[in-house]
Formats: structure tokens, sequence, C-alpha cells
């Protein structure tokens, strides 16, 4: 498995970080407090903690500056050349999971850390921190999960999917219950002995007691008989008296179905007479219908009549114009007019001419005579207005007698026109011959009426249920089979009343001799119950017997199987611990060798505990790792992480997290142990974080992290009487107190050797807190 880019979301300092990795050698670089061992830590727990763990860790994963937001981690890797990814939220129960490979999701965490556990060959977290994930000054954290490591060193080497731990473990428990001779607590051994001495010891009483037993039992078996024999007499005669009664109600049910037959024939007949009564109707309408329009059709005609007389009586005005003349009233106005001028003429000049007496006789002669032609026009005039008033009425009485003619005429029209369509639905062409259809069809309905009451008082609720055919010759085929029912039962299908009275006195005769033949059984068994010893008990206790002793053989021989087991798994793990150790002996030693320039060449690995000793030279004997410089113990167990992850994880490839462990290597050692990761890379992919830049040069990838940006700002300081304060820190900084040309031991540089910057020259500083540097 190789990790190709890890992301986090709100994960401690980090709110967000997207990282890549290549296959080969990755060195994450950056200074303390820039979030190094966070990625470590987010590598970790992103491949093997479950999301939904809660515990006060949950809360240090918070971000800092957002504490209620929940910790993400993504991760994309490639396994056996299949690109996947992983992806983790961290929220107690809500926390949630998911991985794609190869087309395929996963969200079940079981199930997810099944998965890396495969393409890792790394158990759990808690393995891969004793192994493949290193951190800041832990390399000796090899024993932190013994049990797992033996298990995983037995499987690397038998090819097995479990451990040995917790086998001998249940093994040695289910000897010691086995085993086990307290009192209190007794084995499983003492039990069985035990009950195996009680059951024998019950067996021997009980068969001294079987001897009055059988006596008592013979007595009973003949009681039994006899009562058997009874009882096979009266359950023959049951059978018999059955036999017969069932007879008598095939009778009955024979008579039944012939009275039923009778019926459904009749209903039938009925049946297909309504059948064909419906097939041949006078009228193809039905007779509601027809009913109803014939019944309009009456009244239609009806009108029709009506609208014809009162049509007659109307006369017809269309040709009559008589009108009355009007007067003329006009020239009497004119001759008033004409009249009242000449008397004005004539009094003006008689008065002018001095003829004034002349003047006013003839003004007044013209002006009598214009009053009269006024009041002669005034009365023509009022005549003419009545004339005229009349000739009005006289036209609208005319118009309206038209109108109502007109009126009358168009109903009868309309009422025609209704009485042809109303013929047209129902087929006919005349009233008289609609009215003796609807008779015909009345009669044909009030047939049908009366053949379906018939049918419905022969057939009640039955008449819409079922074809009255098939009750027919249902009712036809059970008299049949009545009758080669009755045909089957012999003498007694010819007259079952007679042997069915002489089977129920039979039964009457043998029940009481029944009677006593079950009191003599009840005696007899009441001897045999009261006997002390029941063989069935003896029995039970032979049995239980031979169980018990088949049980403490098994027992036996599975508490043999057991130490046989056990004797066998101790030696394959002495002889797989062997073998593992030997082989971490010839891996162990090639890469110490290497690291150390050869001083040490030699190493022995105890496949007991684990433990390493040394060939020491100045010594010239095997001495205890521990009591090496802490440099050299470093780069021991460093070469043995490397050893058993090779060993435990194969044939997977997990990749290998280091966190700086060669603070403690001086710079040939730290030089060798790199050139020994590089050359690891190429199996593992190798992932190293540090403060320091000088492996920039052999790595494949080098990622660098920034620098922590926010800083506390002292508060200004005022002058005081005692003069300027005292600046808290000294100007000089740490890179001015070490040579630049030291090397990383902090010895001058030989000649010829690369120079080094001031942070690769300065021992790194213990942070405040380890895992955020």
């Amino acid at each position: 498995m190789k990790i190709t880019r890890l992301r986090l979301h709100d994960f401690r300092r980090h709110a967000e970080l997207d990282v890549e990795f290549k296959p080969g050698l990755n060195i994450v670089r950056g200074p303390n407090e820039a979030g190094k061992s966070t990625i470590q830590r987010a590598i970790e727990m992103g491949l093997f903690r479950r999301p939904t763990f809660a515990s006060a860790e949950l809360d240090e994963l918070k971000p800092w500056r957002t504490p209620e937001a929940d910790p993400q981690i993504e991760i994309d890797f490639e396994n056996e050349g299949k690109p996947g990814a992983l992806r983790k939220t961290f929220a107690g129960h809500r926390g949630t999971v998911e991985m794609e490979l190869g087309g395929q999701t996963l969200t079940d965490p079981a199930a997810v850390e099944q998965q890396v556990a495969a393409m890792t060959g790394l158990p759990s977290e808690k393995f891969l921190r004793s192994t493949a994930s290193v951190h800041h000054q832990e390399l000796t954290g090899l024993t932190q999960d013994e049990s797992t490591l033996r298990d995983r060193l037995q499987q690397s080497m038998s090819g097995a999917d479990r451990g040995t731990q917790a086998a001998r473990k249940k093994l040695e428990d289910a000897i010691r219950r086995y085993k086990t001779e307290g009192a209190k607590n007794p084995g499983y051994l003492k039990v069985l002995r035990t009950d195996v001495d009680r059951l024998r010891e019950q067996k021997e009483s009980g068969e001294t007691a079987l001897g009055q037993l059988e006596d008592d039992r013979r007595a009973l078996a003949t009681a039994r008989a006899a009562r058997a024999k009874l009882d096979e007499q009266l359950v023959e005669e049951r059978d018999n008296a059955a036999k017969a009664e069932r007879a008598a109600q095939v009778t009955a049910r024979a008579a039944e179905a012939a009275k039923r037959y009778a019926l459904y024939k009749h209903a039938s007949e009925l049946r297909d007479e309504i059948g064909k009564l419906d097939a041949s109707h006078p009228s193809d309408v039905t007779l509601p219908v027809l009913r109803t329009t014939v019944e309009y059709l009456r009244q239609l005609e009806f009108r029709l009549s009506e609208m014809r007389a009162e049509l007659a009586a109307e006369p017809d005005l269309s040709g009559y114009d008589v009108a009355i003349p009007n007067p003329s009233w006009q020239p009497w106005m004119i001759a008033t007019g004409v009249l009242a001028v000449v008397a004005a003429a004539a009094l003006f000049g008689g008065l002018a001419a001095g003829l004034g007496i002349v003047g006013i006789f003839a003004a007044v002669i013209a002006g009598a005579a214009a009053a009269g032609a006024f009041v002669v026009g005034q009365r023509e005039r009022s005549r003419f207005n009545d004339i005229r008033v009349q000739n009005e009425l006289r036209e609208s009485e005319i118009a309206r007698r038209l109108s109502g003619r007109t009126q009358i005429a168009e109903k009868v029209r309309q009422a025609e026109q209704e009485r042809v369509e109303g013929l047209r639905s129902i087929h006919q062409t005349d009233v008289a011959t609609a009215e003796r259809v609807m008779a015909a069809e009345d009669e044909h309905v009030t047939l049908i009426g009366t053949k379906r009451a018939e049918y419905r008082g022969l057939m009640g609720d039955d008449a819409a249920s079922e074809d009255v055919a098939t009750l027919r010759d249902r009712a036809a085929a059970d008299a049949d089979e009545c009758k080669h029912t009755l045909a089957g039962m012999g003498e007694i299908g010819r007259d079952p009343e007679r042997f069915l009275a002489a089977y129920k006195l039979a039964l009457q005769r043998l029940a009481p001799e029944r009677e006593s033949a079950m009191q003599s059984e009840a005696n007899a068994d009441a001897r045999v119950n009261n006997n002390a010893i029941d063989a069935e008990q003896v029995a039970a206790t032979a049995e239980s017997l031979e169980q018990a002793e088949e049980g403490l053989a098994a027992t036996e021989r599975r508490l043999r199987i057991y130490e046989d087991v056990l004797a066998t798994l101790n030696a394959a793990e002495r002889g797989t611990m062997k073998k593992a150790a030997r082989f971490l002996e010839q891996r162990m030693a090639r890469d110490i060798e290497r690291v150390t320039g050869g001083r040490y060449r030699r190493l022995r690995v105890d496949e007991k505990t684990l433990t390493f000793t040394v060939y020491s030279p100045e010594l010239d004997d095997w001495i205890d790792v521990r009591r090496l410089s802490q440099g050299t113990l470093d780069q021991l167990y460093l070469c043995a992480r490397l050893g058993i992850v090779r060993q435990v994880t194969q044939p997977a490839a997990p990749p290998l997290i280091f966190d700086d462990p060669f603070v403690t290597f001086d710079a040939e050692r730290a030089e060798r142990a790199l050139k020994m990761l590089k050359e690891l890379a190429h199996d593992f992919q190798v992932i190293y974080l540090t403060c320091s830049d000088r492996y920039d040069m052999v790595a494949d990838n080098v990622v660098v992290l920034p620098e922590p940006t926010e800083k506390d700002e002292p508060d200004p300081v005022t002058p005081t009487d005692a003069g300027e304060a005292m600046p808290m820190w000294p100007s000089a900084t740490l890179a001015d107190a070490v040579p630049v040309t030291a090397n990383g031991n902090g010895k001058p540089a030989e000649a010829g050797a690369p120079a080094t910057t001031p942070a690769e020259a300065a021992p790194p500083v213990a942070p405040l807190w380890p895992e955020e540097r």
C-alpha cells in the first residue's frame, strides 16, 4: 500500500492541509510546531482508528481555532496498482467512514479495518505504532504490543491466519478447569468421577429389586391383554355401527339429492323458457322506454289536435288593409291666417284712408271669418288625431293577430317534427302501431316476469349464486354417487337401519365387560406403581451410568488432547519464534553493521523475550543492548523495527513513517541510516518527518510545511525612572551561537565535509507539545 495524498480538515493545528506523497522516500520538512507529528498521527488514525471513538483524545483532535468543528482525514492510496480513497470524520457516535477501492465502496468501520489490515499487513493501530510508525524518541517501543507481535511473527512464519497467544490462553484455562481438585470449585474430572460412583451404587441397589417388579408386571400384562381384546371387539362394533350410520346418512343424502335434482331440473326448464322469451321481444326497445315514448306521443298528438283547432279558429288577416281616411285641417288653419291678415290690413287701411268706420267694419267681418275658420280647423285637427290613434290601434291588433297565428303554426310544425323523431326512436311509423307494439311488449314482459317469479320461488337465494344446469348435474352426480356408495357397502347399504340397531345392541352388551377388564388392569397397575423399584428407573440409571462413564472417558480424552495440543502449540511457537529470531538476527546484523560502519556485526535475538544482545569488540563478549549509548540503542531498534516489518507484514508493504528518529545519530551514522531507508524505499513507501533540510538531496519527494506565523506580541514598554526596560530575550539567536561549519553532532566539520546550515547544526529543542512540532 502506498499513500498518494493526505488531506486534513480541522485536524488540530491544520484547518486545511493537502500533502502529496510519492512511492519512494518522502521528506516532510518544517520548523518546530509546523505540524509534522500531526501528519504522522493523522495517518495512523486515518488508517486504523474508528471514526466513532469517543474519549479525551477526541477533544485533542479538535481544531484550535474552531473547536466545534469535526476533524476530517482523507487518504488517497494505491494498492496493487488499484487507486483507492479513505475518508473519515471523527465526531463521536456521529462519525463516518467511507473507503473506495476497485469500484467497491465500504462504509462499515469493521469492514474498513479488515481491508486496511489486509492491505498493510498490520492488524491494529497499536501494532502499527510498535513497528512501522516511529514517533519522536520512541524507537524502543517494540514491546508495546508483545502478544500481537508474537501472533504476527507466528503468522508470517507458519502461514496461519491467527496467532497463538489467545489459543494458548484458552487451552491453559480449559486444562485448569478440567484438573481442579478443590472442594468448593471442583474440576470437570472430579465432578464426573463423583457422578459415576453415585450412579454405579444406584444401579446395583436397583437390580436386586427387579425380580419382584417382573412378577407385578406379568400380572399387569395379563390384565392388559384381556382389556385389549375387549377393546378390539368394541372398536370393531363401533366401526360397524359407524359404517351403518354412514349408510343411513348416504341414504338420506340420496333422497335429498333426488329432490334437488327435480327442483333444479324444473328451474333449468324455466330458465330456458325465460331465455327464449328474452330473445323474442316484439320490440327491440325496452318496455320502460317504449312506454314513456308512446305516452309522450299520445300527449303530443293531443296537443297537435288542439293547436290545429286553434289555428282554424283564427281569422286570416294577411290581406286585410282597410284604413279610416284622415280629415284635412291644414287648409282651415291657412285660411285663418289669411283672414287675420286681411282684417288687420282693412283696419289699418281704413284708418289711413280716413274711412275708419268702413275699415273697422271690414276688419270685424274678416276677423269673424278668421275666428270661424280657426274653430273649424281646431275641430278638424282634433278629429284627425283621433282617427290617427284609431288607425294605429287597428294596425297593432292586426299585427298581433298575425303574430299569434304564426306562433301556433310554428308550434304545430315543431310538434309534428317531435312526433316523427319519437316514432323513429322506437322504430315505428305511426302512433297507433306504436301503441299495439307497446301492448304486445307489455304482455311479453309480464310473461317473463311471471316466469322469473316462478324461478325465484324455486331457487330462493340460489337464484343468482350458480348456474342451475350445473346444480342439476351436481345433484344427479350426488344421487349417482350415493347409489354407488350404498352398493359398495353390501348388506349394510341395502338395509342400514336394521344393521345400525343390531350394532348398537352389541355395544351396550360389551360396555360392562370392558369396565370390568379395566378395573382388573387398574388394580394390577396400582401394584406395579406401588412397587418401590421401577424397572425404567433402574434402566435409566444404568443408561445414565453408561453415559456418565462415556462422558468421563471423553473428558479424560479431551484433557489429553488439550494437553497434547498445548504442548504441540508451545513447541511450534518455540520453533516459529526461533526461526523468526534467526531471520531477525540475519536482517538486523546486516543493517546494524551497515549503520554502525562495521562496529557491530553480530547480534542475537532471544526468541522468548525478544530482547537483543550484540557482540562487543572491546569486551570480546556478548552484552545487552541496553548497556549501549542511546544513539547506538536507537540505531539497533531502528534496524529491529525494519526487520520485523519485513517479516510480519508479508506479502503486504505498509508505509513506513518516521518522526525524525536520527536525532541521536551522529552525522555518519545518520547518513548511512538514511541510505538504508533510501534502499528500503524501493519496497516500502517511506515518509520521513524532520526539521532539517539535509535529507532533501536523497529524497524522491520533499514536502515543506510553512512556519506558524502567529505570535504573542509584547505590550509596548514605557520608560521609567530607572531607565529603559531591558528586552526579554537577548538579541543573539541560536544560529548565532552555533558555528555554521559544525556537523550535527556538535564536533567541528572534517576537511571536505559539506557545510551544514544553522538549523542542521543546532540540536532540535523539544517543543512544549511533542506531538505538535
